[in-house]
């Protein structure tokens, strides 16, 4: 449901134990951010909760904690999302807080400076996990593109550099109604849609335009001091609305995604080359990826690598059994019913499929997409995305062993 001025409502009526979550989602992130900008979606996330509407910063802290349930908002790469969860007769002065947070924060400049250091806590804490450092080097090796090799916190000097001129020019750029969509899910939706549409006639404005990221797969290793290395091998990837969309879900089940998965009887189980393998896929509105997950004494890298790539190829080659499959099925029915099953579940799916400008398939539906799925597609996916090595990217962090320089070269031979 789209009002005049532009904002956007997803909803769904299904009921609760006497719970309601809502979010407001604006189709801005860290992608979106010039040179100058870097870190500034996440840091105007910050912002808001500093001042906003009528509140002072412990005014707004004291509604939350008053509200009970949760309130909090993140940042990604592709759209940032102010949400609450709260019980149903709390659901109006919930949304109240979210849409002064989002359309009347104070943004002051003098609040710029007090929270920069709070930012680069938050982005030293960051730095700290071996695994955060990792995925910021696998982005950085699998994309071209300045807006998607950059962490979505930025980095010490960019958040040193940002000011408060950069700030209110993301704010007013992004963050307009036309760039919003709001997502409701729970007991009492209906009622607190017919309460909040009669409130809202702001100015639409209009949604900012994009370009689809480039890859440009290599190997980038961040140096870090730990006993184990963490390594991500991935591929460009099916987005969210591609047919190939339940495929991918399927082949990263079968290849590293439960503990029948090929990856992790291979490596932990079979040869015990490390503690954990996994995989991941991640699938936006323009971009996705498919991605191995593993961490392991550097001393172990060379079979690891070997095992991986043989493993790879041997499912390429042969493709999934049909009782793999199953399995893997069963995995994922699992989990949709798991997402389902609560209010914000379900909140941040309709959201995210919201900014895309469509309604997520119902589950009944994704499942029937998944039993459709042939051992033979999952195969030629598997193909696609690792056939040829050279189109994968690496990232690392930890201490890479000397005499690998370039992963990438590795698995390209």
């Amino acid at each position: 449901m789209k009002l005049p001025h532009g904002l956007t409502f997803v909803y769904d009526d299904h009921g609760s134990l006497g719970t309601i979550a809502m979010g407001i989602f604006i189709g801005a992130g860290s992608r979106d951010e010039g040179l100058e900008q870097e870190g500034a979606a996440h840091f105007l996330e910050h912002l808001a909760f500093k001042g906003a509407g009528n509140h002072t910063s412990r005014q707004i802290a004291e509604l939350m904690d008053g509200l009970g349930g949760e309130v909090n908002a993140y940042t990604t790469r592709d759209y940032t999302c102010f949400y609450a969860k709260v019980l149903t007769p709390m659901a109006l002065p919930a949304w109240e807080l979210l849409w002064d947070l989002v359309r009347n924060p104070w943004l002051a400049e003098g609040d710029l400076y007090r929270e920069r250091n709070v930012v680069q806590e938050e982005l030293l804490e960051a730095w700290d996990d071996i695994e955060d450092r990792c995925e910021m080097a696998y982005m950085e090796s699998l994309y071209q593109d300045h807006q998607m090799r950059h962490d979505v916190l930025g980095t010490p000097d960019t958040i040193k550099r940002l000011t408060w001129d950069n700030i209110q020019s993301f704010y007013r750029q992004h963050y307009t109604p036309a760039n919003m969509v709001v997502a409701i899910a729970g007991e009492g939706t209906m009622t607190l849609l017919d309460q909040i549409q009669q409130v809202h006639n702001t100015v639409g404005g209009t949604a900012p335009s994009r370009s689809a990221p480039v890859p440009a797969p290599s190997h980038v290793h961040y140096h870090h001091k730990a006993e184990q290395l963490q390594i991500l091998i991935g591929a460009p990837a099916p987005v969210l609305t591609q047919d190939e969309y339940p495929v991918a879900l399927l082949l990263s089940m079968l290849l590293g995604g439960q503990n029948s998965s090929r990856l992790w009887q291979r490596l932990r189980e079979t040869e015990g080359l490390v503690y954990t393998v996994s995989t991941g896929y991640n699938a936006q509105a323009d971009w996705g990826e498919l991605s191995i997950h593993m961490a392991l004494n550097p001393a172990s890298l060379e079979s690891a690598l070997a095992a991986t790539k043989s493993e790879v190829e041997r499912f390429i080659a042969h493709g999934p059994e049909d009782h793999e499959v199953q399995r893997a099925l069963m995995q994922l029915t699992t989990s949709l019913a798991f997402t389902r099953e609560t209010p914000d579940g379900r909140m941040f799916r309709l959201g995210r499929y919201g900014l895309l400008g469509q309604v997520p398939h119902s589950g009944d539906l994704l499942l029937g997409q998944l039993a459709r799925v042939t051992p033979r597609q999952i195969q030629l996916l598997a193909e696609t995305l690792f056939g040829d090595w050279s189109r994968v990217a690496v990232g690392t962090a930890g201490i890479l062993p000397g005499e690998w320089r370039n992963l990438h070269d590795f698995l390209v031979k």
